[in-house]
This record gives C-alpha cells, structure tokens and sequence, in this order.
C-alpha cells in the first residue's frame, strides 16, 4: 500500500517526516502562487491610484498657475474673477481626484497571503501536536 493512502498512525517516523516535506512544498508553492496573484492586483490598484492622484496633482499646478494669473490681472476684475473661478474649479477637481486615488491605495499589502500563511501555521502546528501524541 502507498504511503499517501495509509494512516498516519501507521507511517514510520521517515515516512511521516517525508510526508510533511513533501506537503510542506506542496504548500509554499501554493501560497506563492496565491502571493503572485495578489501582488499583481495589488499592483494594478496602485496603478490605478497613480493615475488618480496623477490628475489630482497636475490640476493642483493649473490650479497655481491660474492663482497666479489672478493675482497677476488682480488689477482688471473682470479678467481677475474669471482666473480666480477657474482656479477654485481646478483646485476642487483635484482634490476629488487626490481623494479617490488616496482610498483605491491598498491599505494592507499582501493581506490576503498573509492571513493564508497564518492560517497554514496554525494548521501546521496543530499537526505536529497530533502526531507527537
């Protein structure tokens, strides 16, 4: 009878410890196909955010550029308004820009391999107690 199909209360120290390597690789294989796959979508989140806070930051700058403008033809109302409407636009699109990316950030990297690891160490160690008694 293969040892994979036999009782562990009937396997040899060896073929215990064999058994719990071979798992133990089976195992970090998996968890680190599971980390590639969050890691890439954590990374697309990022990218995501990027181009979020991105535009905040680049209407940030029109918006300075137009306070200047403002404050240069201050003198002229009309023309002095019209900037100075111009840079309050750009500043509230900016920080509604600036706010969306902020909250697509990832706040925990990795959160889900994590927990999975902990979860298989725990498991892992409960084995080990088992198999000692």
């Amino acid at each position: 009878m293969e040892s994979w199909k036999m009782p562990e209360k009937d396997l040899s120290t060896n073929e215990l410890v064999r058994r719990a390597m071979s798992e133990a690789r089976l195992l970090a294989k998996a968890e680190l196909l599971h980390a590639k796959v969050e890691l890439a979508e954590e990374v697309r989140a990022a990218r995501a955010s990027g181009i979020f806070v991105g535009g905040g930051a680049a209407l940030a700058l029109v918006g300075l550029a137009l306070l200047f403008v403002a404050g240069a033809a201050a003198l002229a109302l009309p023309m002095w308004a019209g900037a100075l409407i111009g840079a309050g636009v750009a500043f509230v699109l900016a920080a509604v820009l600036g706010a969306v990316g902020w909250t697509k950030l990832p706040k925990k990297p990795m959160r889900h391999t994590l927990e999975r690891m902990s979860m298989d160490l725990e498991e892992l160690r409960q084995h080990i107690e088992l198999t000692k008694h």
